[in-house]
């Protein structure tokens, strides 16, 4: 069902050099695009570009091809071509999907499915559901994806579609089992199963059915055949009647004229051979006017052709001549034309040197102030004594931050709703037990628009710490109805957002509390890597409200906890130009977990820089934190 295009590639999440021929085509290309925007012709231009994100696609250079089909389909759109843009987010989808993106996968086979909605095509409808679907089971979110195969499984049954019905029971058997539903599971199987053996049949009904009209109509042909022959003979033989019963009255009245008949016959022979020998010659004089008069017609001919030829030649050539001129007239334009632009590009580079330099100077001025709002790194081991923060912004500042801060072990229902307590009160307050709270979070983007939303997470957890919220799973949503109100997400199309997982340590309990918005936690202990995963929502978003799940940790032996955003796992390195990916990196911690902390912080950032080498750039923002926790 899906719209997979990935016949020509290899290995798309390869990279490799473009040819100089793809690059000469991409660029020409890119020019006709233009024209073709300037000229409002807005169709060719969106193919225009999807021309250039396969060239980019079937080179392996899966960002490039993506960036192509997306400006495509917003050029495409503005003309209303439905078609071509669901096409085009079910590409996108599919390159997301081969990088092990899945989470952006879903997010464009949604977009493919809207589209097709809006086109209403029933048999289009039910495959961006299956699309849908079986992201959602990759991503284990088999309840969401059991609701669309369902309402897939209503169309392509309306419309009587074979192999969509298939596809349906297959994926609805899959999802079954993988919730642990096996009863479902094996009853969607069996209708698959029986629905193959159904096509099947049909199939070898179809095939029969078309067998046997061939051969009763060859029956019929043959009958027909018999008959005419049988007609054939009937009239043969009372011709053959007639003609015995004729043949001695006509012998009879032959004999006696046959001796004339031969002395007659004679005579006439003589004559004719006289006539032969006449026309004979007559035929050879002939023969030899035609063949001067074809020699004759041959040499006229010679003439007018190499008068037309001569002709053609010296138009061409008086063409030639114009056009050259033409050209050159042109090209003394262009060159002046390109002598002006030069002059102008000079001087735009000087105003953009300066703008850079006035630009580069207030990022710098930024990077201080949130150098200044965040922790040294080093502060963390003032609560955690084995503990570090390897913290690696891709650009000047960064959309990742980390957070920690000791807070009261109890909600204040006070702080929560700025309530004034008595002072007797206040003082009974702070005996409360102490919990420690530490987080690491990626917020939407990086560079300066990321530092924007990094500053208003901080802030927004540090007021959801004053209130006293001490859950993790309270923290989050808190958080999200606080971005909501802060970047006024009601009224405006604004999603931005951030992706975190939070940790609340309590050591007189001795346990630590993990909720995550996306992003998971791990933690070794007994010598075990564990793995927890965060909820599918983001901080931030479409929706008003999301509940979190809180997950509780005994740290009753020695326990090494690991958080980080997806900027160290995501990193394209190695020999092949792959993603670091979170299998390899759970592998990595389980080898040096043991090590002190600050070691392990080394090593962490020298696999980093090994994996990169000279070839690769970092992509994002890196955060990774880790600290060693012993209550026994």
């Amino acid at each position: 069902v899906l719209i997979l295009l990935i016949s020509f590639i290899s290995n798309s999440q390869q990279i490799k050099n473009l040819s100089r021929a793809e690059h000469s085509q991409i660029e020409r290309l890119e020019e006709m695009a233009q024209l073709q925007v300037n000229n409002n012709n807005f169709f060719e231009a969106g193919e225009s570009m999807s021309k250039i994100a396969f060239i980019y696609w079937k080179a392996g250079r899966a960002r490039e091809a993506i960036n192509s089909f997306i400006i495509s389909a917003d050029i495409l759109l503005e003309i209303n071509k439905y078609d071509e843009v669901k096409n085009i987010f079910s590409n996108i989808a599919v390159i997301y999907t081969d990088l092990e993106e899945l989470e952006f996968a879903l997010e464009y086979f949604e977009k493919s499915l809207e589209i097709r909605r809006k086109t209403n095509v029933s048999k289009d409808i039910a495959a961006g559901l299956i699309d849908v679907a079986y992201v959602l089971q990759i991503l284990n979110f088999n309840d969401d994806a059991i609701k669309k195969l369902n309402e897939a499984l209503v169309i392509a049954t309306k419309i009587n579609s074979s192999r969509l019905i298939l596809d349906c029971y297959q994926l609805l058997s899959l999802n079954y089992e993988q919730t642990g539903n096996i009863r479902k599971s094996n009853e969607y199987a069996g209708k698959a199963e029986s629905y193959q053996v159904f096509i099947q049949e049909e199939s070898l009904k179809e095939g029969f059915e078309t067998v046997v009209l061939e051969t009763k109509q060859e029956v019929a042909k043959s009958k027909q055949e018999i008959l005419l022959a049988a007609e054939l003979l009937k009239y043969q033989k009372i011709f053959a009647q007639r003609t015995e019963d004729s043949l001695g009255f006509t012998i009879l009245s032959k004999q006696d004229s046959l001796f004339a008949s031969a002395q007659i016959a004679k005579q006439k022979q003589l004559e004719i051979e006289k006539m032969e020998t006449a026309r004979e010659l007559d035929a050879v004089k002939l023969k030899q006017q035609e063949a001067q008069q074809q020699k004759q017609r041959l040499i006229i001919f010679m003439i007018l052709g190499g008068f037309i030829l001569m002709i053609v030649l010296a138009m061409v050539m008086l063409r030639a001549n114009r056009a050259r001129k033409k050209a050159n007239t042109k090209l003394g334009k262009q060159n002046k034309e390109i002598i002006e632009k030069g002059e102008q590009l000079s001087g735009a580079l000087k105003k953009i040197a300066h703008q850079n330099q006035n630009i580069t100077q207030s990022i710098n001025y930024a990077r201080g102030i949130q150098q200044a709002l965040l922790p040294k790194p080093e502060q963390l081991s003032n609560h955690i004594e084995e503990s570090f923060i390897l913290f690696k912004p891709r650009d000047i500042v960064s959309g990742d931050f980390y957070w920690f801060r000791e807070i009261d072990a109890k909600s204040d229902i006070f702080k929560i709703f700025g309530m004034h307590r008595r002072s007797d009160e206040q003082d009974k307050d702070k005996t409360k037990d102490k919990r420690f709270v530490i987080s690491a979070v990626d917020c939407t983007g990086h560079g300066v628009p990321g530092a924007f939303m990094s500053m208003i997470g901080y802030n927004l957890l540090d007021e959801i710490s004053n209130k006293g919220i001490s859950r993790p799973d309270l923290i989050l949503e808190e958080l999200h109805r606080g971005v909501r109100f802060t970047l006024k997400q009601k009224e405006t199309n604004n999603q931005d957002g951030m992706d975190m997982s939070v940790c609340v340590i309590d050591k007189d309990k001795k346990t630590v509390e993990f909720a995550g918005a996306k992003n998971p936690l791990i933690y070794i202990q007994n010598n075990e890597v564990i793995q927890i995963k965060g909820d599918k929502y983001g901080i931030g978003g479409k929706s008003d409200d999301h509940h979190f799940t809180s997950h509780t940790i005994l740290v009753d032996k020695p326990t090494y906890f690991y958080m980080f955003s997806d900027g160290y796992i995501d990193q394209f390195g190695g020999e092949t130009g792959r993603k670091f990916m979170i299998k390899k990196f759970r592998q990595y911690i389980h080898e040096i977990h043991t090590k002190p902390m600050k070691e392990q912080h080394e090593l962490l950032a020298k696999k980093l820089e090994d994996w990169q080498g000279t070839k690769y750039n970092q992509i994002d923002d890196v955060l990774v934190m880790g600290f060693k926790l012993d209550f026994s």
